[in-house]
């Protein structure tokens, strides 16, 4: 079973501020994710009924054949059967496939694909160690138990996730958290999270461990490994791709960043340190 390990390090960050502290939410329909100008829109997946065992056992389930094959499954019927795990599956599909591709469902319904990356799945079992890893680091992005639904940019390697010619990503300035890991893993699953967020280092906030009310909410199964701020274990290429490392479960090329617009990060109009101390405390 996984569990929340948080080293010395991991106390400072992950606060997410936009979505756990000052977002609204939007409309509550299915679509949780669009790509416009190359900008990803995050609706919160709960963590609660992610990181629930079943659920995780589900994911790896579906892993072991292409997703139309795995939706006629067990795991996959069991996922469709309640509103999260549809939500759930949403995600899974957005992440994976890419915008014009879509999974259909036995039930009528139908998920579209949006960043494509892991597009094989369409039509084989999620094997490869990459495409598995590009994955995670997507729909642990997607994690928000409060359930704000917030712009963000999500920056990586993988072609599916470069900004368009036109697109408005000078516009998301706010490094928040980078996310990487492989659910998938038949043997050992694992989730890692970093800090990544300039108010942070600005205001040299110390945050609780219930900083990880973004990515874990109440669950007790929660299986993110927190490894302190991602200056220190992450590295970027030119274009700002990151890559991370895990320590002994090696490094992460597949790695996935967040950032957020001044205004949502709550940085814009001067905010004082002592108010973002109070925030945090809200967490």
């Amino acid at each position: 079973m996984l569990r929340v390990r948080v080293n010395a390090a991991g106390l400072i960050g992950l606060c997410l501020l936009a979505v756990g502290c000052g977002a609204a939410p939007e409309d509550e329909g299915e679509t949780i994710l669009s790509s416009e100008q190359g900008i990803i829109v995050m609706n919160g997946v709960d963590p609660d009924f992610f990181w629930e065992p079943s659920t995780q056992q589900a994911l790896r389930a579906l892993a072991r054949s292409s997703l139309p094959e795995a939706a006629r499954g067990r795991a996959g019927t069991a996922l469709l059967s309640s509103a999260d795990g549809r939500h759930l599956v949403e995600r899974v599909v957005a992440c994976a496939l890419p915008e014009g591709a879509a999974l259909a469902t036995t039930s009528g319904r139908s998920f579209g694909g949006s960043i494509g990356l892991a597009p094989q799945w369409s039509s084989a079992p999620l094997s490869d160690a990459a495409a598995r890893r590009w994955v995670t680091a997507c729909l642990l992005q997607s994690l928000n138990a409060v359930g704000a639904h917030v712009a963000i940019r999500l920056t990586g390697g993988h072609p599916g996730l470069a900004d368009a010619p036109d697109g408005e990503a000078a516009e998301y300035t706010v490094r928040d958290a980078i996310m990487f890991g492989d659910l998938f893993d038949q043997v050992r699953p694992a989730a890692f999270a970093c800090a990544d967020n300039a108010l942070v280092d600005a205001c040299g906030v110390a945050l609780s461990t219930r900083t990880l009310q973004r990515i874990c909410g109440q669950s007790p199964w929660c299986g993110i490994t927190v490894l302190g701020h991602c200056g220190a274990i992450c590295s970027r290429d030119r274009a700002g791709a990151p890559t991370c490392s895990a320590g002994a479960r090696g490094v992460y090329p597949e790695s996935i960043a967040s950032s957020l617009e001044p205004l949502v990060a709550l940085s814009a109009g001067g905010v004082a340190c002592g108010v973002l101390d109070l925030l945090s405390g809200l967490l």
